[in-house]
């Protein structure tokens, strides 16, 4: 499912850059705000870290991606 025209321009505020809204974070945070749970904006961009690419929002969620397992909200 694509994402909304205010999903897009959220993220683009938020990362202040253009993102690729086929990005796996991009799509789970949508798809999770789709059921009812929001994070809130991202905060910070998309870095890589030893457990994966991971991203942090302003509820204090962080989704982490990898290859592996793809996209998840990162344990606390």
């Amino acid at each position: 499912m694509a994402g909304s025209w205010i999903d897009d321009q959220i993220w683009s505020v938020a990362v202040m850059q253009d993102f690729n809204s086929d990005a796996a974070i991009y799509r789970f945070w949508r798809d999770l705000r789709n059921s009812g749970i929001y994070l809130g904006v991202p905060i910070t961009l998309e870095v890589t870290t030893p457990v994966g690419t991971q991203q942090g929002f302003s509820s204090g969620a962080v989704i982490n991606w990898t290859p592996e397992d793809g996209a998840s909200l990162a344990a606390e």
